[in-house]
């Protein structure tokens, strides 16, 4: 059994190393920028005089891990790969913690299939080598579920802490991790009650000084106005469809592997759950955060948001594993894998797999075929490489938000980036040359402007195929005329 564990331990050391390696120098993209890199960078060069977010792009979001990557750059330098490596830990001590789980749950074996499930899961790959906040979320909130069902007192109180000062969606994941405790603990109500309210004291002053702050310095609190397209209840009819996204979401890019195992034994009758068992775990923080998520997110819930769900699904596996001849094992393997290869033309690719990092080649070859232009975009390509390269320029990527079409020299739209309306689209498609770029499933048009642009570059134009035409159909039609 050593021999398994020092095997399993240098794979997963060669994983990460590599995954390090090729992506030490990739720029934050996505969430990532918004949460982390602009706030980052604010602190940094203030020389921590100001610890807040830039004005007018505040996501409200605690500032504990902007602080901690402003601090790292102050000792090692401001560069991408210190924000990488801080991040691959979170990956690390998260693979570190399934396997702990899980030889509590199942053999040595079964125990490393699930690690290493979750290790390869396209969602967790992706999410490893962008520096966002849902890895580490996902750690504590599987460190809060061990802490609770092993009893674990220090660890209960750690990581409720880290939850809360970290991402205002790690709300999301206490509340329920703590409810299901209280609702399956063998110990007195009185007893229950005095634990949980000892240990969440300090996390629950700690939350309420941070809004005390951001309220002085804001004048709001909790609701962003900066993000007031975003967030809020969306309505019934997106409250619906945010549903089922959810349920989408958790399936997708091969992440059914993790399914299929519980819902045979459902079906079967064999589906002996107890109450502290895995699956009801995962159950307690899926639905919460699915009808959280419904409620309070007008855009939909995106795959990163269910990220700290996996690990739970995962480890509700542990049952059948051990049972699992070698042929199906590698089979779930085969489907799960396969999810790094999904892809839905007309879709925002957004960072749910890792085939978004092709769009990074791209964008540096457009913009030096056109002498580095300022390009006009929306999110996330719209910011410029102070923010997602760590460079010095503000001006190269500027958003589309606050200025007409008309009035932008260069457009550049992909799927990688939404946001842009039917109306502006046709605009584009019918009047302005365009240059077209193309690295496997991801795409980057250049648009030049015919009333700013003499000489525009041009090339042949993307063919959108029947499938994808029907798929931005069916999006305009459940998101609306004016949605992408």
């Amino acid at each position: 059994m050593q021999k398994t564990s020092g095997a399993f331990w240098f794979l997963i050391g060669a994983l990460f190393l590599s995954l390090f390696w090729i992506t030490r120098n990739d720029p934050f993209f996505g969430d990532a920028i918004s949460s982390i890199a602009r706030a980052s960078n604010h602190i940094y060069f203030s020389n921590f005089g100001e610890i807040r977010y830039p004005k007018n792009l505040d996501p409200g979001h605690p500032l504990t891990f902007p602080l901690a990557h402003a601090a790292l750059w102050s000792l090692f330098g401001r560069a991408l790969w210190v924000s990488h490596l801080f991040q691959l830990t979170f990956g690390l001590l998260t693979i570190w913690l399934m396997v702990k789980w899980g030889k509590k749950e199942a053999s040595s074996t079964s125990a490393f299939i699930a690690a290493a499930w979750l290790a390869v899961t396209p969602l967790f790959m992706s999410q490893s080598v962008n520096p966002n906040m849902h890895l580490p979320m996902t750690f504590f909130a599987l460190g809060l579920g061990y802490s609770l069902k092993f009893n674990k007192t220090w660890g209960q109180f750690l990581f409720s802490l880290a939850l809360v000062i970290s991402h205002l969606q790690g709300l999301y994941y206490l509340t329920p991790l703590w409810l299901w405790w209280f609702f399956t603990s063998n110990s007195p109500i009185k007893e229950r009650i005095g634990h949980g309210a000892k240990l969440l004291t300090l996390p629950a002053i700690l939350f309420l000084a941070w809004l005390y702050y951001h309220q002085s310095i804001t004048g709001w609190a909790l609701s962003s106005p900066d993000y007031a397209g975003h967030r809020g209840f969306p309505g019934i009819k997106r409250f619906v469809v945010n549903l089922i996204l959810s349920d989408w979401r958790m399936v997708d890019y091969g992440q059914i592997a993790f399914f299929v195992l519980p819902c045979i034994a459902l079906i079967k009758g064999k589906a002996k759950w107890s109450k502290r068992h895995p699956m009801v775990v995962f159950l307690t923080i899926y639905l919460f955060n699915a009808l959280a998520l419904a409620v309070t997110t007008k855009t939909g819930p995106m795959h990163r948001y269910l990220l700290p769900c996996l690990p739970f699904i995962i480890l509700a596996n542990l049952d059948y594993l051990d049972k699992l001849g070698n042929w199906k094992k590698a089979l779930l393997s085969l489907v799960l894998l396969s999810g790094h290869f999904w892809f839905y033309p007309g879709k925002v690719m957004g960072d749910a797999t890792l085939a978004y990092r092709n769009i990074f080649p791209l964008l540096k070859e457009a913009k030096e075929e056109f002498g580095h232009p300022v390009f006009h975009t929306y999110a996330p390509l719209s910011n410029p490489e102070f923010d997602t390269y760590l460079g010095t320029s503000k001006t190269d990527y500027r958003a589309l938000y606050s200025l007409e079409l008309e009035d932008a020299h260069h457009v550049i739209v992909s799927n990688i980036s939404g946001d842009f309306s039917q109306r502006e689209l046709n605009t584009l498609h019918s009047n302005w040359p365009v240059k077209t770029y193309e690295r496997r499933n991801v795409y980057l048009e250049v648009y030049s402007n015919p009333e700013k642009v003499k000489h525009p570059i041009t090339g042949p134009k993307r063919k959108i195929g029947k499938l994808e035409q029907w798929i931005i159909w069916l999006k305009h039609k459940i998101k609306g005329k004016d949605s992408v």
